[in-house]
């Protein structure tokens, strides 16, 4: 990934990796996997910091269960906080995406 691509999938992961765990709470690798099944490869050392980051701000919360595999999992689900960032980064990016198509279709 070019450094641009890099530093613009950084500037969205936090919202995408909120409207992801808005959808359903999960561990961090079953996020990864979501992530890239959705086209956006990110690996797990930039995942689980921005998740501790994530839980640090309150915009997300996590739980611990049992794993029949392994160690417990650590289940991250949005707060009440981190629904309302979402909402608003939502607009934001539909607000940007809409001026930047925009710009981009000029003569």
């Amino acid at each position: 990934m070019a450094d641009t691509d890099t530093q613009m999938l950084k500037g969205v992961l936090p919202m995408v990796v909120l409207a992801r765990l808005d959808a359903g709470e999960a561990y961090g690798y079953d996020l990864v996997a979501s992530l890239a099944a959705g086209g956006l490869a990110v690996s797990t050392g930039t995942v689980y910091p921005l998740l501790a980051r994530l839980e640090a701000e309150g915009k997300i919360t996590s739980r611990l269960v049992a794993s029949p595999q392994g160690p417990a999992r650590k289940y991250y689900h949005t707060t009440h906080t981190g629904r309302d960032y979402l909402a608003d980064q939502a607009i934001r990016w539909r607000d940007l995406t809409r001026a930047v198509t925009t710009l981009l279709e000029e003569p």
